[in-house]
């Protein structure tokens, strides 16, 4: 089973669902005449201005800002950790390079996905709002089949992407770090979440907004403090993820030859399964913006990318890599964790929580995302409740199931979210280009 997953994993995430989405970054880009580039200063500060407004005037489930950290609850995982250091561990420090080179065509198609979601969505009876790629792909590419198979994707990855992998990463760092045993992180990770996601995206917006900064900032000073002690080695480092990207170097062998493709793919499939960019989930957490307008609430959402992925992918990189640690034979977070233990005290540690605080929020993020789709295929909320307990008892299963299926049965659920946003959003071409800067 699990060599089977891991094939179907490798064959759903090979050459061609890159190239789809490098594709899809150039249309999106193209189609809005590089609205990342024209427009990444005003995003800035449009972003800026939502932290101080709550748009209480504005008819929506929470606040823009709320909205915008709920989506990066959901990005800002243990790929930005475990995954950023897999990927170097099997690809070479060029991994890195790929994965910044990928992030701004991601940018474009963020805030496509969130300027569509928050334009086509819909307001339930109850009174909350439902949007999301399914919803611009039913009324907007007008192809209903489409928009179903992607909600059907998305609530399978919830479960594995959103759920059961994340739960898993927890529970084994800490287990390693702080020999707590699996099964009580597994309960303890059940009855936390339950708490948080009972009350829906109205609870989880205002936690997502003081945890998401709170564990961004204590992580990233962690990343500048031993870049800073490093400070002299940081053009060598550069350079080295920089050539290593076209003439790859393997980790584990020292100096052993590894295909520029290999490197290529492995820095790509990281960076996109980090940010989500060409997934369009993070859309589901921008419909419930209480905003009016698409554009501005797209501008938000595209910084998204350029936060999970060239700050936070990329300073764990470099970390990795300035610290010499990159080729030591470990992967996933314990080569994070050594990375830090050469500079700060209990640097592991400090990994480990910060592994905790990632994984935790993507949960709660994704298990809104998973209730939202089902919202979309039952036509009701009496499912609702049932699906809450039901993510509770999966996070414990999560906790205390082997690692490596998970892992891959969770990229093979992303992967396949991503096949049906692709198409929808090229269907959706000729609304895209018409979208006027405002």
């Amino acid at each position: 089973m699990t060599e089977l997953a891991e094939n179907i994993s490798n064959f759903i995430w090979s050459r061609w669902m890159i190239g789809a989405l490098i594709a899809l970054g150039i249309f999106m880009t193209y189609a809005t005449k590089g609205i990342q580039f024209r427009k990444f200063l005003y995003a800035i500060k449009t972003l800026k201005n939502s932290i101080t407004n709550k748009n209480n005037e504005n008819i929506g489930d929470i606040s823009s800002f709320q909205s915008f950290t709920t989506a990066l609850a959901g990005t800002v995982g243990n790929s930005n950790i475990a995954g950023v250091a897999t990927a170097i561990s099997i690809g070479g420090p060029g991994a890195a390079f790929w994965m910044v080179i990928i992030a701004p065509l991601g940018m474009a198609t963020k805030f496509v996905e969130a300027f569509l979601s928050l334009k086509y969505r819909v307001q339930l009876p109850d009174g909350k709002f439902l949007g999301g790629p399914m919803l611009y792909i039913e009324k907007g590419a007008k192809a209903k089949w489409l928009g179903f198979s992607y909600a059907l994707f998305a609530v399978l990855a919830a479960i594995g992407g959103g759920n059961l992998s994340q739960s898993n990463s927890i529970a084994l760092v800490m287990n390693s770090q702080f020999g707590i045993p699996k099964a009580l992180s597994g309960m303890l990770i059940a009855l936390l979440i339950g708490s948080i996601i009972r009350k829906g995206v109205t609870n989880i917006g205002p936690i997502t907004e003081k945890v998401v900064p709170l564990m961004t900032i204590i992580y990233m000073s962690c990343v500048i403090i031993i870049i800073s002690i490093n400070i002299t080695l940081l053009p060598d480092t550069l350079m080295l993820i920089i050539k290593s990207a076209f003439n790859p170097i393997a980790p584990a062998g020292g100096f052993a030859g590894v295909a520029v493709v290999r490197t290529i793919e492995y820095g790509i499939r990281r960076g996109v399964i980090s940010n989500e960019a060409g997934l369009g989930s993070a859309g589901i957490a921008h419909s419930a913006a209480k905003a009016k307008d698409p554009y501005h609430q797209g501008l938000i959402a595209m910084i998204g990318v350029f936060i999970d992925t060239i700050v936070i992918c990329f300073g764990t990189a470099i970390v990795v890599v300035i610290t010499g640690v990159w080729s030591n034979g470990q992967i996933s977070t314990a080569l994070v964790a050594s990375a830090f233990d050469t500079v700060i005290p209990f640097g592991g540690s400090i990994v480990a929580v910060c592994s905790m605080l990632f994984g935790f929020t993507t949960m709660t993020t994704w298990s809104y995302y998973g209730e939202q789709t089902l919202r979309y295929i039952i036509k009701g909320n009496t499912i609702v409740p049932i699906f809450r307990i039901l993510w509770c008892l999966l996070a414990y299963i999560g906790a205390i199931y082997g690692a490596k299926l998970i892992w891959d049965i969770s990229d093979i659920l992303v992967g396949l979210v991503a096949l049906p946003n692709i198409i929808g959003l090229c269907l959706l071409y000729n609304k895209i280009k018409v979208i006027n800067d405002s």
